[in-house]
């Protein structure tokens, strides 16, 4: 009966850490995805574009603290948008 109990347990552990792990990829790809739009719209080979992604977010995050890399991400995308108009 110990048996039984363990291993239903244990199972159910690994049913929420494998859906944790789909959830959590779910954003990164998101995030992967927004830093390849920001290196497009920047029009620079891609090491120095992510020398300049990062020193983006880095000046960001002095005026604009405790937000997600997302949204930085989406705030380079959003001024590049603007200052090529």
């Amino acid at each position: 009966m110990n048996q039984a109990l363990i291993i239903l347990v244990v199972t159910v552990v690994l049913i929420i850490l494998y859906f944790y792990q789909i959830r959590s990829r779910k954003g990164g790809g998101k995030q992967r995805t927004l830093w390849q739009e920001c290196r497009q719209k920047l029009r620079l080979p891609p090491k120095v574009a992510d020398e300049t992604i990062e020193r983006y977010i880095k000046s960001l995050k002095k005026s604009h603290p405790n937000h997600p890399e997302k949204w930085y991400l989406e705030k380079i995308i959003y001024d590049l948008d603007r200052d090529r108009r």
